[in-house]
């Protein structure tokens, strides 16, 4: 049985990072109800993206951004780590380095969609089909995302810019270059995948979460790849409840 959070606790301060081609807007549907329950927020651009979009993206320049972001967020007290699709998988990477650094204190590590390790060639296959994304109709003026995202997850998702092609083949290769597998068993802190059913980049989340010392799963019964954006009241609930319980075992 776990204590519950004193009633003088605060709530840990929250960095959120995004996934590709989209900046720290993806997370604008998330905002209000992390700031309601207490939390702060942090929301770095990876280099590449967002107001960052002249950096050219490195898988070394992307963890250092994580970490930074962990740091300035602690201010003394530990910190919950969320990251989306290659957001996700960076932020492994970034947790997995964190856990020998007690000045940028780690409380928790939230995942969701990016529990794959993908291959060089995969993650160039993947790429492609990002690439191609630019070539459906209605993509250059929004259209296209308002279809697969609703109006407002479009919105959020496009609010920061959306980066250019030219990052993808840099940010694949890099999260090709990860044991990400290895990383989720240094880390100590509560680790959970919280996963859309119908979410594409899922097809390891059992394996991942086994890795990991203090893993879970957490499958939705809804929702797709960017359930954020499509479907926030819900998993606003969902991820305040994972978050709260990292509290009460931290």
């Amino acid at each position: 049985m776990t204590a519950p959070r004193r009633p003088d606790a605060q709530p840990w301060p929250v960095v959120l990072v995004h996934g590709t081609r989209t900046s720290h807007s993806q997370w604008d549907r998330q905002l209000p109800a992390l700031r309601a329950a207490g939390h702060r927020v942090l929301t770095p651009d990876l280099p590449g993206h967002g107001s960052r979009r002249e950096r050219p993206f490195t898988l070394i320049e992307a963890v250092t951004t994580i970490r930074a972001a962990v740091g300035a967020a602690a201010a003394g007290s530990p910190v919950h780590l969320v990251g989306s699709s290659l957001g996700g998988m960076l932020a492994i990477r970034a947790a997995a380095l964190l856990g020998d650094e007690a000045e940028r204190p780690l409380g928790s590590l939230t995942v969701c969609g990016g529990a794959v390790q993908p291959t060089p060639a995969a993650a160039r296959a993947y790429g492609r089909l990002i690439r191609l994304t630019d070539l459906l109709p209605g993509t250059a003026d929004g259209r296209f995302f308002r279809l697969l995202l609703g109006a407002d997850g479009a919105r959020a998702y496009l609010r920061g810019g959306r980066a250019e092609v030219d990052v993808v083949a840099p940010a694949m290769a890099a999260v090709a270059s990860l044991d990400l597998l290895a990383d989720l068993r240094r880390i100590q802190v509560p680790v959970t995948f919280l996963h859309g059913r119908f979410d594409q980049l899922r097809i390891q989340e059992r394996a991942f979460a086994q890795a990991a010392a203090r893993g879970r799963l957490e499958l939705l019964p809804y929702g797709t790849h960017l359930v954020n954006l499509t479907l926030p009241s819900r998993f606003n609930a969902e991820l305040l409840r994972v978050l709260a319980r990292a509290e009460r075992e931290g």
